[in-house]
């Protein structure tokens, strides 16, 4: 048997999406407690009782607020670590909200189970004080283990028989459900050790209490169903990084079925129709996740996607409203190589769209921008010849691109300007007609 055995966890292999901003702020808030706990040692011992959980003196406000307190750096350090593992896979799936809010009921439920076990099991432990984040760290283990099950946990470990003179260190990728089982026999062996009289340094009951709220929680919540479906996605992306790609195309398609709202899925699986050749299909889940994004108005991300498609097929486009919007937007931003390529695609691909005319005039104007002066000459006479009646097509004639722009501003002046009234209210005009730029549903 060993004599002496550390472990810790050091990450797992499910990815996040988002910056873990809830999971720090408890990390620098724990911090902001254990350094006044230090410096202010008065003043914690006059607020003792409101501050840290006493199962013979409960005070409401103790039992969340001693999260944020610890004994000693090491005990500060061993949770911390902890949250940050588990912490942002939850907090990215979940919300910010909801993860706060389970963190506190988890170690609100740790509590009340080490202050039964007290009370119960371990005569004279009531009267201790209990602090620290373990209830509430071990409530996010309880969620992880029904969120994100087929997760692996990297294990860092020291293993030192001084006697034996044996002693081993490493680390090892293991499952979840293995990792935990394991720290639940070890809490288990605490809590007996503590019933036959051993000494209460370590609120077991806290971490068997936080880890059966947070399975409960998520039971309740329904997060296994959305982990069954999320475990197609993750076998996806491992079956993709061993270039397994019809395999991770299969895994993919059951994914998006049972989460068609997911546009990271739609990606995922676009990559495996391109990489099968298999493009028109592609360019649907393409099109399909730029919808989405665009919905949440993550437009920089379109735009990425959009271009990473072209990459697999040149004449790739978007749907008309969106195609166009995202042409303006790439204008607006003065990505006007992008933009110009965006307008071409759209009035390429929908000849017959009504936005073609605003496609063919804004496009000559960037190829007029960059010194192409044919090719805006030629965008121009399509527009006049196939779109006489459009706003676009008396803007273009009133403001001819074949011209510089001072030039044209010194013939407008000797003119008595008026080419500057008519361009402005072909200008209204044109609006008009196609509204304000903005994509509606």
């Amino acid at each position: 048997m060993f004599y002496f055995f550390y472990y810790f966890p050091l990450g797992f292999d499910v990815r996040t999406r988002r910056r873990a901003w809830a999971t720090w702020g408890l990390v620098a808030a724990s911090l902001l407690g254990f350094a006044l706990s230090r410096l202010c040692p008065a003043w914690m011992w006059e607020q003792y009782e409101l501050l840290v959980y006493v199962p013979d003196f409960p005070r409401p406000s103790a039992l969340l607020l001693n999260a944020y307190l610890h004994a000693d750096w090491l005990h500060w350090i061993s949770n911390m670590i902890s949250l940050v593992v588990f912490g942002p896979a939850l907090e990215d799936r979940l919300g910010a909200r909801r993860f706060l809010l389970l963190y506190h009921a988890c170690n609100v439920c740790g509590n009340l189970v080490q202050g039964a076990m007290a009370h119960g099991l371990l005569p004279g432990a009531s009267a201790y004080g209990i602090l620290g984040a373990s209830g509430a760290i071990s409530g996010l283990v309880g969620l992880f283990v029904v969120r994100l099950y087929f997760a692996r946990l990297r294990v860092a470990y020291w293993a030192f028989m001084p006697l034996q003179a044996y002693t081993r260190a490493g680390s090892r990728q293991i499952s979840v459900g293995a990792a935990v089982f394991l720290w639940l026999l070890m809490q288990l062996a605490v809590v007996l050790t503590q019933t036959q009289g051993g000494a209460v340094q370590v609120a077991a009951g806290s971490h068997l209490g936080g880890l059966a709220a947070g399975v409960g929680f998520a039971l309740m919540l329904g997060l296994r169903r959305q982990a069954m479906a999320e475990q197609h996605l993750h076998r996806g992306r491992s079956y993709l990084a061993r270039a397994q790609w019809y395999a991770a195309q299969g895994e993919l398609i059951t994914y998006v079925r049972r989460q068609p709202g997911d546009a990271e899925g739609r990606l995922e699986l676009a990559r495996t129709y391109r990489l099968t050749d298999d493009h028109d299909k592609a360019d649907e889940q393409y099109r399909a996740a730029c919808e989405q994004l665009a919905r949440g108005r993550r437009l920089d991300r379109v735009e990425r996607i959009m271009r990473e498609a072209e990459r697999g097929r040149p004449d790739f486009v978007l749907r008309p409203a969106l195609q166009l919007h995202v042409a303006q937007l790439l204008e607006r931003a003065l990505k006007l190589d992008a933009a110009e390529q965006a307008y071409t695609s759209y009035w390429r691909r929908y000849p017959k769209a009504s936005g073609v005319p605003r496609a063919l005039y804004r496009a000559a104007r960037l190829a007029q921008r960059r010194g192409a002066h044919e090719l805006a000459a030629e965008l121009l006479h399509r527009l006049r010849l196939q779109h006489p009646d459009a706003p676009e097509t008396e803007l273009a004639c009133v403001s001819p691109e074949a011209r510089p722009r001072r030039q044209r501003a010194a013939g407008a002046l000797l003119r008595g300007g008026p080419l500057h009234s008519r361009s402005v209210e072909a200008e209204l005009r044109m609006q008009r007609a196609h509204g304000d730029g903005r994509l509606r549903a």
